[in-house]
Order: C-alpha cells, then sequence, then structure tokens
C-alpha cells in the first residue's frame, strides 16, 4: 500500500522573530565581527567548482566565527533553540545542525549589495536547508540594504529591526539591495541535513 505523503503549506514561509536578540547582545556580536579578519565576500560557481569574488553581484566584507571558540558555542546554543521550534512548527525537515561557520557580514560601502541568489548550492553548501540571518543593525543608522525576498513573482522586504532573527528554506530567491548611507551588519548561519528524499 501506498502511503500518501503529508503537504506542507509552509514551504515558502519567512519566519520572523523580533527581538530574539537584545540591542546589547547584537553589539557585543558586531564588535566580535569587527575584532577579526575581514574578506571579501564571493559567490558560488557551479560551472568552475570554487567560490570567486564579482562584485557587481556580490559586494560585502565577510569574517568567520571559528568553530568551538565560546562566543561561536553561545551563539550556536541561542540560534539552534529558536531554529528547532521554529522547524518543529513550520518546516519539518530532517535537520543535523550546523553545517558550517557562522558569517558575520558588513555592509560598509555605498553600493555595496548582494544580488538575487539562492544560499542552496553544490558541494558543501547542497546540505544547506534553512538559512538564518540575524538583523544586528539598528534600522536607523544606514539607509537601502534591504533584505528582500522573492515573493509571488515580486520582491518583498523583511524585519529590519535589530535584534530579529529571519529563517526561511535555503532555496529561497533573496537579495541585500545596494547601501546608500552608514553601515549595516548582519550574521548568517546555514541548517544543515541529509538530502532531501
Amino acid at each position: 500500500m501506498i502511503k500518501t505523503p503529508t503537504p506542507n503549506p509552509n514551504l515558502h514561509v519567512t519566519a520572523t522573530v523580533r527581538g530574539y536578540f537584545t540591542p546589547r547582545e547584537c553589539e557585543r556580536i558586531i564588535a566580535a565581527g569587527k575584532s577579526q579578519m575581514i574578506e571579501e565576500g564571493t559567490i558560488m560557481t557551479p560551472g568552475q567548482g570554487s567560490n570567486v569574488i564579482d562584485r557587481s553581484k556580490r559586494s560585502n566584507g565577510i569574517t568567520w566565527f571559528k568553530q568551538g571558540e565560546p562566543t561561536t558555542k553561545a551563539l550556536q546554543a541561542k540560534i539552534g533553540r529558536l531554529v528547532e521550534d521554529v522547524n518543529k512548527e513550520i518546516y519539518h525537515f530532517d535537520l543535523t545542525g550546523f553545517g558550517e561557520a557562522l558569517q558575520f557580514t558588513r555592509y560598509e560601502s555605498v553600493g555595496d549589495t548582494y544580488t538575487w541568489h539562492q544560499d542552496l548550492g553544490v558541494g558543501a553548501s547542497s546540505i544547506r536547508k534553512l538559512s538564518v540571518v540575524v538583523q544586528l543593525s539598528d534600522p536607523a543608522t544606514y539607509r537601502g540594504c534591504d533584505l528582500q525576498m522573492f515573493r509571488d513573482g515580486e520582491p518583498a522586504a523583511v524585519e529590519r529591526n535589530q535584534g530579529t532573527v529571519l529563517i526561511f528554506p535555503s532555496w529561497t530567491l533573496h537579495r541585500v539591495t545596494p547601501l546608500e548611507e552608514g553601515v549595516r551588519y548582519s550574521l548568517v548561519a546555514w541548517i544543515s541535513g541529509e538530502p532531501f528524499r
């Protein structure tokens, strides 16, 4: 007998959790991120099998929080608890945890941007199931640089408030519009799992 799968109507949902991180926690994360070496953000190139710098598609600085360090462990624990609850309620994915280091991102030069992309790709990124973005900056400190999701054929901006956490399936098409003024900081994580089957 063939079992009929249960439909999931929430696969397009971006979960928004406001105020999950306090302003003080956000400032501590920003300070920790700024204290480390910065590198230029790259994009995935499936045909070449590597990541490349292409400032026409992605222009921002990134820092990786090292696995095993106290700051990283505390952040992963806090984010992990939230993801577990959200996944149980909304997505019902089979997850194994953080497959990669946390990424601290900074948009600080006018025009910095990240054009439409998905976080799910080839190689190591093929196990990404949920993407997590923590809005670290006070929205009054920058203009532009909106995180947008592609929804119903249109770009839709998401919550900008400091401390808000956004969780969405890693195949979701999204972008960050060009920075017009100020600096925007965010923390990005990917939650992995066995291949969809």
